[in-house]
């Protein structure tokens, strides 16, 4: 049995797996995100998933063994891959676009009013549900 040095092993450990279209590594995301997001979609139980992190390539997830799910079959957008209005608080459904809307018709002081529930404690569950990168 080879004997790595302590440097060697952090390397394998961090080694992410990579999308399978675009080679860019992927964060994983919880089975149960991935099911909630990608209903007609076939998911394996018995394998893992990631969220593909290339804004230009159009798969959403992919699992360790080879699958993609390509971004439009989930039931909401990838902010990060979509320039239209997209959900930047997934579980209250307030886009990017409000957002901005609010900022020019607004002070400062009125946006966190408006968004106050932002800062209040969620559930869990209801963010890894809801939102693509479950978090």
């Amino acid at each position: 049995m080879p004997i790595l040095f302590e440097e060697q092993a952090e390397t394998i450990v961090n080694i992410k797996p990579s999308c399978p279209w675009c080679l860019t590594p992927g964060q994983q995301v919880m089975i149960q995100t991935v099911k909630n997001l990608c209903e007609n979609s076939k998911i394996n139980e018995d394998d893992h998933y990631y969220l593909c992190l290339s804004p230009d390539c159009a798969s959403g997830y992919f699992s360790q063994k080879g699958e993609v799910i390509p971004k439009n079959a989930l039931s909401v957008p990838i902010w990060f891959k979509e320039k239209l209005s997209v959900p930047v608080y997934y579980c209250q459904h307030v886009t990017d676009q409000q957002v901005w809307e609010h900022v020019l018709i607004s002070s400062v002081a009125a946006v966190l009013r408006k968004f106050k529930h932002t800062r209040e404690p969620i559930l869990a569950a209801s963010v890894i549900l809801k939102n693509p990168a479950g978090r």
